[in-house]
């Protein structure tokens, strides 16, 4: 008769396997939950910089203005023209019109810097948000082609919003036509921060510190080195006189 063997375990190596296993599966959960939170970080970083109304610009002035000058980097120019403006305006518009032209040449001069702040003015009580939505896109195409300090695409993009300019008080551009616009200008890649008016909170309180300005009595607003100047009634030769004369 055959007798059954029964098999002797050894305690060591039970221990050993119980140990090995262990392991095994605490690897793979620290594996786990290293991967979700590599995911969860880089979805955090992907919306903290596409979405939301927060965003700082990194390329305007101590003064929140774009500046439009062929000045060397680190310089500060003899003769600053400022000029405060509505997407939205009429005005803006007429003044575009006018000098717009001029001001692009006199910014040639090393010696004069023409700065440029969009502002949230005439968006009266919520029917609109045109000022809003062109000035946010006007931000967004500054922020994605001017690091360097070359602002020829925005102010391509500037001067087509004014040259599309839809009636005062209405809807105003979409985001899609935003876009369009500044894919037209040579800006690419900013439909997300149009969209998600990335720079809507900075402009606000920009707008709103520009607006309590003593000064401020509408836009345009025009500055030659800090003083006003009544430039919708200047010619053309005086304008260019003015800047010329504070840049020697």
């Amino acid at each position: 008769m055959t007798q059954n063997r029964r098999t002797v375990v050894d305690p060591r190596q039970a221990e050993r396997r119980r140990s090995l296993i262990f392991k095994i599966g605490a690897a793979v959960v620290l594996i786990a939950v290293a991967a979700g939170i590599a995911i969860w970080a880089v979805n955090s970083n992907s919306e903290d910089s596409s979405t939301g109304a927060s965003a700082t610009p990194t390329v305007v002035t101590e003064d929140g203005f774009i500046r439009v000058s062929a000045a060397p980097k680190g310089t500060e120019p003899k003769a600053v023209v400022s000029l405060v403006e509505d997407f939205q305006c009429p005005a803006c518009q007429a003044f575009e019109t006018r000098h717009g032209a001029t001001l692009q040449e006199l910014a040639k001069n090393p010696n004069v810097a023409v700065d440029y702040k969009p502002i949230i003015f005439l968006d009266r009580g919520g029917q609109t948000e045109f000022s809003a939505n062109t000035s946010n896109a006007s931000m967004c195409v500054a922020e994605a082609t001017g690091k360097t300090g070359d602002m020829s695409v925005w102010l391509k993009f500037h001067n087509l919003l004014f040259a599309n300019q839809q009636q005062e008080g209405g809807p105003g551009p979409s985001d899609d036509q935003l876009r369009k616009f500044a894919e037209e200008a040579g800006a690419a890649g900013v439909s997300q921060c149009i969209k998600d008016d990335q720079f809507g909170d900075w402009l606000s309180d920009q707008s709103s510190s520009t607006m309590q300005d003593s000064g401020f009595q509408g836009t345009p607003w025009v500055r030659l080195n800090g003083e006003t100047i009544d430039a919708m009634n200047m010619s053309t030769q005086q304008l260019t006189d003015a800047v010329n004369g504070a840049a020697k």
